[in-house]
């Protein structure tokens, strides 16, 4: 029992998690590459068989799902609760929660907005994560589903559901995100939280580049997520395009 509570609790780190080391660049390496074989077989993967398809997103969504149980019930069973930190309230996790049941429930028109916010999140996360170890941590895989996991399930469903993204998607993913930072400010400011980094910019991100620290969070995150959007509207913008041809 000891050695479970250590995998959760992990009050003695074993194995480091180095900022950009070999374990941290394997992880962004292993994302990349799968990003770029999705795109590259997107054609092959439109034309999968639906049910086949839809039962590969499924079983995603449900190992996401139970990562998610597990975060959120393993703190109180072994005592180590935190409401700063542990509550369901970062981008990634709600964007998260929505893609599970967008894909469980067959909420198609939802995924034209987690397909934004599945790369606004886990890109900072995934390029500049703040955690004490790896593999003999929870944290670690918790990490690692809920970010590379999600964002290459999201590209993946797009091919896969051939779904349509037009411009009135991404002003709603803007809306929508922009709301969700605006009402966690005045909770982060009166409880003492940080949740979607709207209190503070991660000391681990400030040591990297001091100069962040000049500006107010909410522009950091705001251009942060205008750039990611950007990029992935080209993308988006010549699938569109393809798909007009076909």
């Amino acid at each position: 029992m000891k050695y479970i509570r250590e995998f959760f609790v992990n009050e003695h780190p074993f194995i480091p998690y180095k900022q950009f080391g070999f374990i941290h660049c394997l992880c962004i390496l292993l994302v990349i590459v799968v990003l770029i074989f999705i795109y590259i077989k997107r054609n092959e993967i439109a034309k999968i068989n639906e049910n086949k398809k839809r039962k590969i997103l499924k079983i995603i969504a449900i190992i996401m799902l139970v990562n998610m149980l597990i975060y959120n019930i393993a703190p109180h069973v072994f005592g180590y609760f935190d409401y700063k930190i542990h509550l369901p309230f970062q981008l990634c996790f709600i964007s998260g929660y929505i893609f599970m049941f967008a894909i469980l429930f067959n909420k198609d028109e939802l995924l034209k907005i987690t397909l934004f916010l599945s790369f606004i999140g886990p890109i900072p996360a995934i390029l500049w994560p703040d955690m004490p170890s790896t593999f003999d941590d929870f944290n670690f895989w918790k990490y690692f589903i809920s970010h590379h996991v999600f964002i290459c399930a999201s590209f993946f469903s797009y091919f896969a559901l051939n779904y349509k993204i037009e411009f009135k998607d991404i002003i709603k993913a803007f809306i929508f995100t922009n709301c969700l930072v605006l009402i966690m400010m005045p909770f982060n400011y009166a409880f003492d939280m940080n949740y979607i980094y709207s209190s503070e910019i991660p000391a681990n991100i400030i040591e990297l580049y001091p100069w962040v620290s000049k500006f107010p969070p909410f522009i950091v995150i705001e251009i942060t997520g205008i750039i990611i959007t950007f990029l992935l509207y080209l993308l988006i913008k010549k699938r569109n395009k393809e798909l007009l041809n076909k």
